[in-house]
């Protein structure tokens, strides 16, 4: 393949811009000039990318390249293809090639504890592509394992709906390793298996939900993320010095109050990590309806970042981690369109490959949630808010099921 996509590139007479301008953009420009395929520029989806200089050019925005460029052959590089794709097609675009296959001979293999981000990035891109060109497979980039709704902090304005939980509680055990049983049997691969909370140390069989996940080839990676609060235990390093596993610690400052006995930890049992240092969110954690029209939830869906962020609650497949934990805080109506009950089908008899087909049809081709009219939306070009600032009690809402005024103090 990565032959006849060269000899694609070389005969191609229209401009070739490269889908991206981030690392694996860089890295596909780099491959380009060696191999003398002259390119025209970059476009990115993102608002804050757009129109920055990037390898001398000026990015353009995905949305806007054919204005730009009437016609244009696109080199692919982002990891959410899909999204990309879509983009083009919306414009008329139908000449598009995925870089992925290209960067295949690529040295993808981690030498150290610190993540080489080039290498993670490239890696990212030659999976989630590999699995975007072959649609006969059951192939998910990610998902997020909720395994708490507890969570060591208490940010009012947190995405994942942390600030709501009353009495938050960790998720059975039982039915997270049932959970990881029936989601490998009905699908063919997942690249990333995230597993989240709250924060995922909250809960203390963490070890036992991790180790679970690295006994299934069809996981390729597995993704642990924490806020710098809580150190594990000597004893733990064993499952974290896994090579499928990585560690994401977000660094709060002082919240994050045993942030440097952690990076300590890491260091002396190489544990592969990467620290994230935020400036800000977006201000997206409001939870209440809306009352828009199906059009304009149509628009917050399709400008949403987090709706390829799939999370799996309780036995049912969500599109975000937004909807997931609203079902959780029974805050929005339990609509069944709006996620899919793998684990209820399972049980009901329904046989695996029906539940497949349902899980790549709405991961596919589904487009706006009922819940999209309880968020406040959550675009990359969205207002933003100082992040981890605090709250001392859990913040009001209204229960879907009751009809008293809103729950919590």
């Amino acid at each position: 393949m990565k032959q006849e996509l060269l000899d694609r590139l070389r005969k191609n007479n229209k401009p070739v811009i490269i889908g991206g301008a981030g690392i694996v953009g860089g890295a596909v420009f780099e491959l380009c000039r060696n191999l003398g395929i002259r390119v025209e520029g970059f476009c990115d989806g993102s608002i804050k990318l757009t129109g920055t200089e990037f390898h001398s050019f000026r990015v353009i925005h995905t949305s806007r390249l054919k204005e730009v460029f009437p016609e244009v052959l696109v080199l692919i590089t982002a990891a959410a293809i899909k999204d990309v794709v879509d983009s083009l097609r919306e414009q008329g675009i139908i000449d598009w090639i995925a870089a992925g296959p290209l960067l295949e001979d690529h040295d993808i293999n981690q030498q150290d504890f610190e993540l080489d981000d080039r290498k993670f990035a490239i890696e990212t891109c030659i999976i989630c592509h590999a699995g975007y060109l072959l649609p006969d497979r059951a192939f998910l980039r990610s998902i997020d394992l909720i395994i708490t709704e507890r969570c060591s902090l208490k940010c009012k304005d947190c995405a994942n709906l942390m600030q709501y939980y009353e009495r938050p509680r960790n998720v059975d055990f039982g039915l997270l390793m049932h959970s990881i049983d029936v989601l490998c049997d009905t699908l063919d691969e997942i690249m990333e298996m995230r597993i989240i909370g709250g924060d995922a140390l909250m809960n203390k069989q963490w070890p036992d939900i991790v180790a679970r996940t690295l006994t299934e080839p069809k996981i390729k990676r597995v993704v642990i993320y924490t806020n710098g609060s809580i150190l594990p235990t000597a004893e733990q390093a064993q499952v974290l010095r896994h090579p499928k596993v990585l560690m994401v610690i977000t660094d709060y400052g002082v919240l994050s109050r045993n942030l440097d006995g952690l990076k300590a930890y890491l260091a002396d049992h190489g544990i592969a990590h990467r620290i994230l240092q935020i400036d800000s969110w977006l201000d997206c954690a409001s939870l209440e309806k809306h009352n828009r029209s199906t059009q304009e939830n149509v628009q917050i869906y399709k400008e949403c970042c987090a709706k390829n962020m799939l999370s799996f609650s309780d036995g049912k497949l969500f599109r975000c981690p937004f909807a997931a934990n609203a079902d959780r805080l029974d805050a929005v109506p339990g609509n069944a369109t709006d996620y899919v009950d793998v684990l209820g089908n399972t049980s009901a008899g329904i046989n695996v490959a029906t539940v497949r087909n349902q899980i790549m049809n709405y991961v596919l081709h589904k487009g706006t949630l009922e819940t999209c009219d309880y968020c406040n939306g959550r675009p990359l070009s969205g207002c933003e808010v100082p992040p981890a600032i605090q709250t001392v009690a859990p913040l009001p809402y209204k229960k879907h099921s009751s009809e008293s005024p809103p729950a919590s103090i």
